[in-house]
């Protein structure tokens, strides 16, 4: 799915972010989903469908 940073106007693909982005964070690690996403332009973090 692709999604735009509501903070720099990016445009990336969520599977792309997961694997970028996110490759670090514990929530993920744990729970295997999680409702946020991380821009690999700016580093700003968002639940997915807000922006």
């Amino acid at each position: 799915m692709i999604v735009t940073c509501p903070k720099c106007g990016g445009r990336f693909d969520t599977l792309y972010a997961r694997a970028y982005s996110c490759k670090s964070c514990s929530m993920l690690a744990l729970s295997g989903s999680c409702n946020y996403v991380k821009c690999p332009f700016c580093g700003h973090e968002f639940v997915i469908g807000e922006a």
